[in-house]
């Protein structure tokens, strides 16, 4: 059996400027989104790629029928209820609204920006795995260079805990701004020592770097590579990656 690749993304509201404090709607958030995720689509389409979409309730209430029809070869988990607002009641609560639109359930849970959650809570919500952790350091966000590198069981709860994929020993990360700024053939590199390694990779990336947000005022290591670019580059990685594993979602490669 080959090793499986597990490619994910955040589907959320583009607030991306709000946090450089470049205020943009809700409205417009939405629509930046969409659209990216309408070429994540076509782009899996094409390539007979399954993914795994964490996905916030407020996109979900404002793109229903977009959601229902993604989750029918797909895996639709939660991100929350809002990207950019959380209340702890949100864990269930997205949990609910989900599956009221997909009539499937929920199976795993992803915090934004991977802030600390209460794993209790997440579990007593119903859900089977945890995704809110990325095994490395990121300089003013987080430093999990001590927490487990690969899939866990949690001690406490007993629920699932599957980190970002990070590269051996260094812990070099893998996630989306990475492969914005590494060169391609190292990230690449790197990744297929973590998947020799660890027997699987799981890597993400959202929807709104598939447009063109080059004129929005952030930081150039998050808009420098946008837009036709980006989807060049992300489709040279699937097809490299197709040749290393078999894409898969989350919760198939839980259960298996």
């Amino acid at each position: 059996m080959n090793k499986p690749i597990l490619l994910t993304f955040d589907v959320e509201e583009f607030d991306l400027p709000n946090e450089f404090n470049n205020s943009i709607s809700l409205d417009e958030q939405l629509r930046v989104s969409t659209s990216g995720l309408l070429k994540v689509i076509e782009i899996l389409n094409k390539y007979n790629i399954k993914a795994t979409f964490f996905v916030t309730a407020i996109f979900a209430e404002q793109n229903p029928l977009l959601i229902k029809e993604i989750s029918e070869n797909n895996e639709i988990a939660s991100h929350t209820y809002f990207h950019s607002f959380f209340e702890n009641s949100h864990i269930a609560s997205s949990k609910k609204k989900l599956e009221a639109i997909i009539e499937k359930k929920i199976y795993g849970f992803r915090m934004p920006r991977l802030e600390k959650i209460d794993l209790e809570m997440v579990k007593n919500a119903g859900y089977t795995y945890d995704s809110s952790m990325n095994p490395t350091i990121i300089p003013g966000r987080y430093n999990n260079l001590f927490k487990p590198r690969k899939l866990n069981i949690d001690k406490k709860t007993g629920l699932k805990i599957l980190p970002f994929s990070v590269s051996p020993l260094i812990r070099f990360p893998l996630f989306w701004l990475s492969f914005k700024n590494v060169n391609y053939r190292l990230y690449l590199f790197l990744c297929k020592i973590a998947l020799q390694k660890d027997g699987y990779l799981h890597l993400c990336f959202h929807p709104w770097e598939f447009c063109d947000i080059g004129h929005y005022k952030i930081p150039k290591y998050i808009n420098k590579i946008s837009g036709s670019k980006y989807i060049n580059r992300f489709e040279r990685l699937l097809s490299d990656l197709k040749k290393e594993g078999d894409f898969s979602t989350i919760i198939d490669f839980i259960e298996s």
